[in-house]
């Protein structure tokens, strides 16, 4: 059996590996850093179940109940946990009322070494959940997930489950049938970008300061406020050094790095997978004018379901809101996918061949300068000025 013909038809969600019977499905890096199945002949039995789990090639569930959705513009009540969120910390809220309630949160964070390896994961206390706090600009593994939170929910749990539409409609789709304490929350998405090109980023950085990565943000909201798109990495322990720039966030906004299958996404609209949207409320100055004008975050928080209204109305009391429901929303990932950029297959061809410190100069502008070439520098630019300073003194004694 043959799953990817083309690559754009593929999301990488790992609904098809993870749904395998036979376990005959293996997700596999290719040359861009990105997972697509791998079918081992000898163990399928074509059993067909990958393909109708497929959500991607096969259609996805819709939550939506209402039409139009139930609209708002929401902030966090505690600045703390507003300045800890990429936009107005609503998932904060609308995720404590499940901690409350003995359940768990399925989200992304790290692992291993040096923020490298973006994966989805499950938290059980307000501490674990902190981290899914912020965007990561990165595809995550989703690993053994959607049978993590079947469990949860066979053994009686509630359970939130964030993730981009894909990934939402692919649990939806692995599961293949409703539960009554499972609250899902998509993300609005631009595109995710290659987990390989991340990891060399991070290699750059640590080879340019010979320090390692202590900390990334990869939207600075502190630093530069919420409009403002700079990524901040911290390297060192003891004597941290931060380095912001905008070099991987050209990067993203001018999708190079993309996922092929996000040019061709079939989540863009408003017909959410989720029980609940958010995103960042982007020209929430018209929509609710006077609400928070202080570029500190603003979510756009969309109600889909029934029970989504549920939990989100417990989630309000933490929340400054103003309801804009039947608002025509400017977010654009709701209205077309991310377009597939001219220079796309020069880009990777450029990679292939050239390297990443190639495209760094050649698509950032950015020439990567490591310690010892600053060395060889120096000692160049000297050898010219003391050159130069024996014609002169030559000059003097005549």
């Amino acid at each position: 059996m043959e799953l990817v013909k083309d690559p754009g038809k593929c999301c990488g969600c790992g609904a098809c590996e993870q749904v395998c019977p036979k376990s005959a499905i293996t997700m596999q890096e290719d040359e861009h850093g990105f997972l697509y199945p791998q079918i081992d002949g000898a163990k399928c039995v074509d059993c067909g179940l990958c393909l109708k789990t497929c959500a991607f090639q096969s259609g996805y569930p819709t939550r939506k109940e209402y039409d139009p959705p139930f609209g708002y513009a929401a902030r966090h009540k505690d600045p703390e946990i507003l300045m800890n969120s990429r936009s107005g910390g609503a998932f904060t809220a609308i995720s404590d009322q499940i901690l409350k309630m003995g359940g768990v949160i399925y989200g992304v964070g790290y692992e291993g070494r040096g923020y490298r390896k973006v994966v989805h994961k499950r938290a059980q206390t307000a501490r674990e959940r902190d981290e899914f706090c912020g965007s990561k600009y990165v595809q995550s593994d989703m690993r053994q997930v959607y049978r993590q939170v079947k469990q949860d929910l066979q053994d009686g749990c509630w359970v939130l489950f964030t993730g981009t539409g894909c990934q939402t409609g692919a649990l939806h789709k692995f599961l293949g049938k409703e539960y009554a304490r499972l609250l899902t929350m998509d993300l609005v998405c631009y595109g995710v970008p290659s987990p390989k090109v991340w990891r060399d980023f991070l290699d750059m950085r640590e080879r340019e300061e010979r320090c390692r990565i202590s900390a990334v943000d990869f939207r600075d909201k502190k630093k530069f406020g919420w409009k403002t798109h700079r990524e901040t990495i911290t390297v060192g322990k003891v004597r941290k050094k931060e380095i912001s720039s905008r070099l991987y966030t050209k990067i993203f906004i001018k999708a190079l790095a993309t996922r092929p299958s996000c040019f061709e996404c079939v989540y863009v609209n408003q017909n959410r997978v989720g029980d609940i949207t958010i995103a960042d409320f982007w020209g929430h100055e018209e929509a609710v004018p006077g609400f928070a004008q202080d570029d500190r975050g603003v979510s756009l928080v969309m109600v889909n379901t029934e029970k989504g209204k549920q939990i989100w109305e417990m989630a309000r009391d933490d929340l400054d809101v103003e309801e804009c429901t039947g608002y025509p929303y400017r977010h654009s990932r709701m209205q077309t996918p991310t377009a597939k950029p001219k220079q796309y297959d020069e880009f990777w061809q450029d990679y292939r061949d050239r390297g990443f410190d190639y495209i760094m100069k050649k698509y950032c502008g950015y020439d990567v300068i490591l310690p010892e070439d600053w060395k060889k520098k120096v000692r160049k630019l000297a050898g010219k000025c003391k050159r130069k300073l024996k014609k002169v003194l030559k000059k003097i004694l005549k």
